[in-house]
């Protein structure tokens, strides 16, 4: 599977892998979901309840990977699907619980080694335990999980962490920033986490798909502010679609002069040896910052300062000085020479001009959850239409989700209203990352009790069309 990604002075490149030769593909496995069949012939990797009720992740049977026959069998799929050289990504390496009932409802497992509820604390050690024994069956494969970042990087959470060459980050700065400053799901902590995995050796994939102006420019500007030694990377296909690569990732900034700096309360700057970077954090007030002449921003226009509201970013590049013009040179006369006798020119054939190649499809190579190789078009040197989209939406207490008919990847923003007396007040905004099936779903913080609404906007791709959602009443 190829990556398009932005490096760390925002120049456009295609990953395949760090470490795996040309023509490799990334094979994707899950970390514990199980197709049918797999739970059918295996009955007892299932997780369940203590009521005994069956267990599911993305609408998948939940296995029980701190069973060691469950960790050999899927060892032995991952070698062999990265067999060649293939690198590996692992969706949902989540150090929190996440498993639900067949109708949705979020419920912790019981744990098949004390008989009662999991503990977090024995997910997380059962779920690092697993991922140490994946990196010690493929010492020389590159590896990235998929990591919830807030969930910070100590103990068993750094176990795990220390497995992956890297770890990518669903949303980066674009929609999993709840906040600013410092708290849980704090800019500041995001940013901190981002680079102290850097620091420690690792990559840092920030992966989100949006091709809307402001939250692209907001998710390359923080990459840049928080960018280690050239070790993060952008994942946007809605902006590095054939087609649809936004100009703004092959901007070069030169190597950086130092680390972010926070010039007001939430608001960081980051100098570069050829530009300056802004970002305003989360839900600060609007700031003026002053700019140093002689710089421009990514549309070419000079700017003495950025106005920037929260949730805003900036990147400027200094513009070249112009070149000193050279002194035109006096011609020294010259004797003419004796002209040369006429020679008879030699008859050469006439070359046929050259067939001209016809852009065909880029293919890619991904596999599915056995580990086959499969062959997916993902486009050609002129894109197609973006194709119409359609949402729907539905909440809980705990969880928002629903499905984008017509649409493989983005992200859907999602915002719930409260009703207070006569009014409804909206009291989150979050966004939900679209998988290849259309559906998503966002996990959030248990709502008091109360009559809910949900409506949904998809941000649209490359390939599809953005498209809004009716409001859907729950209650919580």
């Amino acid at each position: 599977m190829l990556t398009c990604c932005a490096d760390a002075f925002g120049a456009t490149k295609t990953v395949r892998s760090k470490t795996a030769p040309s023509g490799a593909a990334t094979v994707t496995l899950h970390a514990y979901a199980l197709e049918p069949a797999d739970v059918a012939a295996n009955p007892s990797w299932q997780l369940r309840d203590t009521g005994n009720a069956p267990l599911y992740v993305n609408g998948k049977p939940a296995a029980d990977f701190g069973n060691a026959a469950f960790r050999t069998w899927w060892i032995q799929r991952a070698q062999a699907a990265v067999a060649g050289g293939n690198a590996l990504f692992i969706d949902d390496v989540f150090m929190e619980r996440r498993t639900y009932t067949s109708g949705g409802a979020q419920r912790s497992p019981k744990d098949p080694r004390t008989g009662m509820t999991m503990t977090e604390g024995n997910w997380q050690k059962y779920l690092a335990d697993f991922m140490v024994a994946v990196r010690a069956a493929l010492p020389s494969t590159e590896i990235v999980h998929d990591v919830l970042w807030y969930k910070g990087n100590s103990g068993n959470v750094l176990r795990e962490l220390q497995a992956a060459s890297a770890v990518s980050v669903e949303g980066g700065f674009v929609s999993t920033v709840y906040s600013s400053g410092g708290g849980t799901y704090g800019f500041q902590t995001l940013a901190a986490w981002a680079e102290s995995q850097q620091l420690r050796g690792a990559g840092v994939i920030l992966d989100h798909s949006t091709s809307a102006p402001a939250p692209r420019l907001y998710g390359l500007a923080s990459q840049l502010l928080t960018d280690q030694l050239g070790r993060s990377a952008i994942a946007n296909d809605a902006a590095t679609a054939p087609g649809a690569v936004w100009a703004g990732y092959s901007t070069d900034l030169g190597p950086a002069a130092g680390n972010r700096t926070q010039v007001v309360a939430g608001a960081w700057r980051r100098d570069f040896q050829k530009g300056i970077v802004f970002v305003n954090e989360p839900y600060r007030e609007t700031r003026t910052l002053t700019v140093p002449e002689g710089y421009r921003d990514l549309d070419g226009l000079q700017q003495p300062s950025v106005t920037l509201a929260g949730g805003q970013a900036a990147v400027l590049v200094k513009v070249p000085p112009a070149p000193t013009p050279t002194p035109t040179p006096t011609p020294t006369p010259v004797a003419p020479l004796e002209e040369p006798a006429p020679v008879a020119p030699v008859p050469v054939a006439p070359t046929p001009p050259a067939p001209t190649p016809t852009p065909g499809p880029i293919t890619t190579i991904s596999t599915g959850g056995n580990g086959a190789a499969k062959a997916r078009t993902s486009g050609t040197a002129g894109a197609r239409q973006a194709g119409e989209t359609s949402v729907s939406v539905r909440g809980s207490a705990t969880r928002l989700s629903g499905r984008v008919q017509g649409a493989v990847a983005g992200y859907v923003r999602l915002t719930v209203e409260r009703k207070r007396g006569g009014k409804w007040v909206v009291v989150m905004r979050t966004r939900g990352s679209v998988k290849k099936g259309g559906g998503f779903y966002r996990d959030i913080p248990r709502l008091r009790r109360g009559a809910y609404r949900v409506s949904g906007f998809f941000e649209g791709t490359g390939t599809s069309k953005p498209s809004r959602s009716s409001a859907k009443p729950f209650r919580a």
